[in-house]
């Protein structure tokens, strides 16, 4: 589903973070990496969903794919950048939806100043853990530091790291473009 996107082969982990976490210190994301997650509702009947994030700090961009697994066809693509601008689109439907925002994408050193939740087991993995209030609970391998489970506060979903592709790129830059259409939707409305 999402190889084709990506310039590495599919695996749990092509590589680790670039530093180890401790309860002190959070993880922070390489400035390019590449992650696939199960998106899992707690309200089942919200539909569970298959998230490819491309994200490259670089070029202020973060791509999130969504592909329900009840509309596979229609892959909402949650475009972020750092002009303060996210357009969500839908390519199969040429819909589209701009927005502006106050701040531009995460930073790699976002979890800076978390609290720690401690340490536990999630998907079989021991992990540590650390919250933003009434944003985020972030759970990383307690060896690696990579990504194993983050759940949303206000998504009340949790989202399951199913591939990790630290400092695996877009495999075209293109993609942090919204398409032409986004601009005739916007301009129209």
């Amino acid at each position: 589903m999402f190889s084709a996107s990506v310039t590495a082969s599919s695996a749990f982990s092509s590589s680790s973070s670039s530093t180890n976490c401790t309860a002190a210190q959070p993880p922070v994301w390489p400035t390019t990496f590449t992650l696939v997650q199960r998106r899992i509702p707690d309200d089942p009947t919200a539909g569970n969903a298959t998230t490819v994030t491309y994200y490259d700090f670089a070029h202020g961009a973060n791509l999130i794919q969504i592909t329900s697994d009840d509309d596979p066809a229609a892959v909402l693509w949650d475009l972020e950048l750092n002009s303060h601008h996210s357009y969500y689109f839908t390519p199969s439907e040429r819909s589209c939806q701009k927005m502006r925002f106050p701040v531009g994408i995460l930073r790699p050193d976002w979890l800076a100043n978390a609290t720690f939740l401690g340490k536990s087991v999630r998907n079989g993995r021991p992990v540590l853990g650390w919250t933003k209030v009434d944003f985020i609970d972030y759970y990383a391998d307690a060896e690696s530091c990579e990504p194993v489970s983050w759940y949303f506060h206000s998504m009340q979903a949790r989202f399951d790291t199913i591939y990790w592709g630290a400092h695996v790129a877009v495999a075209d830059l293109a993609m942090f473009e919204p398409p032409s259409y986004c601009n005739a939707t916007v301009e129209a409305q």
